[in-house]
């Protein structure tokens, strides 16, 4: 079950002072007494990125921030995280629904809320589940897929459906993923559970829209497969749990590819969540397995022991996703090849901006300058205190 992701960007170079002096650029002070000599044109000169924070409005009885991430000045955020109370599958009670969009409309960010289901190799299964609609109802029941077979199938319908241009593996992000399915193989192992395999994918997508845009979609799934004796055929029979954990879109002008994956890849690796709202979240998932545990206990030991193997798989699902989360953002905007890695000489905290620029200056509200211009000093254009960082 998941949402939520990790990094930030940016800022620029030797000031007025310091290159006409011969001094270090490093040093701030008396930056507020030199005026500009020049005016200095943002977007043009120089670009500005501020950490965005997105919100659980209403989960915890008060306003929240779930997480935050890097994006361009002047950008518009709406949405953030609902509580679907009483929805039938569980997974899905926490929802991520945000959209982003750059101040001229020519750009624009979705991050879509997980979609979780189920599936049975066994035929009686698939007849009972298929007619099942009332209030026995889990979560949607339909074939297994992997993330290309859902991108085409049903993630392209979200999207508004586009023409999907290419699909192509995204291996860093999937060897990511099967890294951490094996750590939770050794853990089911440990606690006795050996009918279990996970199977996740991870894919990235070129998309054309009717309108002549186009746009870059991250698809992610996980499949968690528990074999369970069939006593009528004597065999195994595969139950799915299937879940798209990232479904990200950035929709751009024709022809501007090449600054969309930059801000599609500062977007995701800027991702950070709240770690205490991720803690609260988590025993909310906690405490509805141990009541599902409860109620499996007042059946039969062989279907409370099932049961309790397949509660244990889907609270699984959730901490996997969590613990994956921050390293599959990391890969997912190293493939992308959009950001570069700066760092602060005073505290050295780095942060993930932009690729494409020689100079980056941080503010310590978490906003940060990127630019060209050997000229150009915040310090002194903007008469505010910015510290310079430096290129790793």
């Amino acid at each position: 079950m998941r949402l939520f992701q990790t990094i930030i960007l940016f800022f620029i170079i030797c000031t007025l002072n310091s290159c006409s002096s011969g001094g270090s650029s490093s040093s701030n002070s008396g930056f507020l007494s030199a005026k500009p000599d020049k005016k200095w044109e943002a977007g043009k000169d120089y670009f500005v990125v501020k950490r965005y924070r997105v919100e659980d409005a209403h989960g915890f009885g008060e306003p929240v921030v779930a997480y935050s991430l890097l994006l361009p000045d002047q950008w518009k955020v709406d949405g953030g995280i609902t509580w679907r109370v009483g929805h039938y599958c569980v997974n899905e009670s926490v929802s991520n629904r945000m959209t982003a969009t750059s101040a001229d409309h020519q750009f624009q960010l979705d991050f879509f809320p997980l979609r979780s289901w189920e599936w049975s190799d066994d035929p009686y299964v698939q007849q009972s589940k298929q007619g099942n609609q009332g209030v026995f109802k889990t979560c949607d029941f339909m074939p297994a897929m992997d993330a290309d077979a859902y991108l085409k199938n049903e993630f392209v319908h979200d999207m508004g459906d586009p023409k999907v241009i290419s699909i192509e593996p995204n291996p860093e992000v999937g060897k990511a993923m099967e890294e951490q399915a094996k750590k939770n193989s050794a853990n089911m192992a440990a606690a006795g559970i050996n009918t279990v395999k996970y199977n996740p994918s991870a894919i990235r997508a070129k998309l054309k829209f009717a309108d002549g845009s186009e746009g870059l979609a991250l698809c992610a799934v996980n499949q968690t497969i528990f074999y369970m004796q069939n006593f009528m055929t004597g065999g195994y029979t595969g139950s799915y749990t299937c879940q798209a954990d990232q479904k990200i879109v950035l929709r751009y002008p024709a022809g501007k590819e090449a600054e969309a994956r930059k801000l599609l890849s500062m977007a995701v690796t800027s991702i950070r969540i709240n770690p205490q709202w991720q803690t609260a979240v988590a025993k909310f998932f906690n405490n509805v397995s141990k009541v599902e545990q409860v109620e499996n206990a007042k059946r039969s030991e062989i279907w409370r022991k099932s049961q309790a193997d397949i509660a244990e798989i889907q609270k699984s699902t959730w901490e996997y996703q969590q613990q994956s989360q921050d390293r599959i953002a990391e890969e997912t905007g190293r493939v992308l090849r959009g950001v570069e890695q700066w760092s602060d000489p005073a505290t050295g905290q780095s942060a993930d901006l932009s690729a494409g620029y020689n100079e980056a200056w941080a503010k310590g509200d978490g906003t940060y300058i990127l630019s060209n211009d050997p000229l150009f000093d915040p310090n002194v254009a903007l008469q505010e205190d910015w510290k310079k960082l430096s290129k790793k």
